[in-house]
């Protein structure tokens, strides 16, 4: 695959590196990027949450090893060897910083929304963490820029109409609905009150009025999970996720 972006066919591709360093470090750096956009997805459930960053703290409920975020709500492992990456998207060139284990489609993926790939902060960020040029073909396999719902395993046969009907009775009447993703590395959960939900086939898309937040959860999948947590409130997590 030529990279429409190298400035000649002998040059590297120049819309995706791969940052070296600590991961520890770069979390720290996201509180210097302004708002993103972060997206965790595991089999079957994805949300997207517009978020600033704050700086990282030792989770005393998971462990200390694991690494919380009280802004993003987002936890990371740091026993786990993680690869940190920084692509682009062909539409607008926003900087996508996507951290996932090595050989493996990442899952975390953080959408810069104040930046441009030019910018100089990108180009500081790349230079910081001595970013080397990554293959377009490598970038795609990643899996970052991904939809919500394009999940790894093949589609899940469509929810009998009456589970898919009533559960979206119920959230159409729930205040606050509370979302858990949790994969092998990285766990993240959101609360809001749900204003639009659709669905397609068995996959419920649900968001809040401002779109701060947006989840899609396939309802027909055997890992799909939908609790009472109090009056009007549910939880929507998955049975099967990476998790260990």
């Amino acid at each position: 695959m030529f990279c429409s972006w190298r400035k000649s066919p002998s040059a590297p591709c120049s819309c995706a590196c791969r940052l070296h360093g600590s991961v520890t470090e770069l979390l720290n750096h996201l509180c210097c990027l302004g708002q993103g956009t972060l997206v965790i997805r595991q089999q079957g459930l994805s949300l997207a949450k517009s978020t600033l960053f704050g700086l990282w703290v030792s989770s005393r409920e998971s462990g200390w090893h694991t690494l919380r975020d009280h802004i993003s709500g987002l936890e990371v492992d740091t026993r786990r060897p993680q690869n940190i990456y920084l692509l682009t998207g062909h539409g607008d060139r926003r900087p996508l910083i996507a951290i996932g284990e090595p050989g493996k489609p990442v899952h975390l993926s953080i959408r810069l929304d104040g930046h441009l790939w030019e910018s100089r902060s990108i180009r500081n960020l790349i230079d910081h963490f001595q970013g080397t040029p990554l293959d377009c073909v490598e970038s795609r396999r990643l899996g970052a820029g991904a939809w919500l719902d394009e999940w790894e395993r093949p589609a899940c046969p469509a929810a009998p109409c009456n589970r898919l009907a009533d559960t979206r009775f119920l959230l159409e009447r729930c205040t606050e609905l509370e979302v858990g993703v949790a994969t092998a590395s990285h766990k993240g959960t959101v609360r809001f009150r749900p204003s639009f939900i659709d669905a397609s086939g068995s996959v419920l898309r649900i968001a809040d009025r401002p779109l701060r937040h947006v989840v899609h959860a396939d309802a027909g999948d055997p890992g799909f999970l939908l609790q009472s947590t109090g009056p009007s409130r549910l939880r929507i997590s998955h049975t099967l996720g990476e998790a260990a």
